[in-house]
């Protein structure tokens, strides 16, 4: 049995050191991040000021937009797509929610809509969003109350069921974003009005 002394002696020992290595590995990345957040944050006003030029009339202007959203999120995009995020509010989350669900959902150039190339509606997505939400959640309670149950049993696999677990709610939560962000892009008036 351990005694106080003992159990200070234990956390001076291993859990502090342990814990002091943890904080200055979050307080660099923090750093990083901050930093890298700042620079995002200097392009992004480049673009907002590139952009307020009016691209339509000067097509140098729509070049120099397409290499400056390059840069700011390093990734290239199609210029319709850029010039149809930018007439919305919040048009830098929205190019990202394009690009993550590119294989989801497509910008339509001659109707100026966000669809999806395999004719879903909008309700799909957010229903399927919602169930694979509800999958992951729910899914919680049969699969450990059985890892629990079974453990007596074998060890093995009661961890198998928790690890197990663990993938489906990562996978289910993921593709759960990915139908949620499709689901928004196809409201794109709802959910990124038109700037006035």
């Amino acid at each position: 049995m351990l005694t106080t002394s003992g159990i200070i002696g234990y956390f001076i020992k291993y859990i502090a050191p342990i814990s002091i290595a943890a904080a200055n590995f979050f307080k660099f990345i923090y750093k990083i991040r901050f930093g890298f957040l700042h620079i995002s944050k200097s392009k992004t006003e480049r673009i907002f000021a590139l952009f307020s030029q009016d691209p339509c009339k000067n097509t140098a202007n729509r070049y120099a937009l397409y290499i400056a959203v390059g840069d700011a999120l390093s990734s290239f995009y199609p210029i319709p797509e850029i010039e149809f995020a930018f007439a919305r509010s919040n048009p830098l989350v929205m190019l990202r929610d394009m690009r993550a669900v590119r294989h989801l959902v497509r910008l339509n150039v001659e109707k100026n809509i966000i669809e999806s190339p395999r004719k879903k509606s909008a309700k799909y997505f957010y229903i399927q969003s919602n169930l694979s939400y509800g999958i992951s959640a729910f899914s919680y309670f049969p699969v450990m109350a059985f890892a629990i149950f079974i453990q007596h049993k074998s060890q093995a696999i009661g961890v198998f069921l928790v690890i197990s677990y663990l993938i489906l709610a990562i996978l289910g939560f993921w593709r759960g974003l990915q139908m949620n962000r499709a689901y928004q892009l196809m409201q794109s008036e709802k959910f990124y009005p038109r700037l006035s």
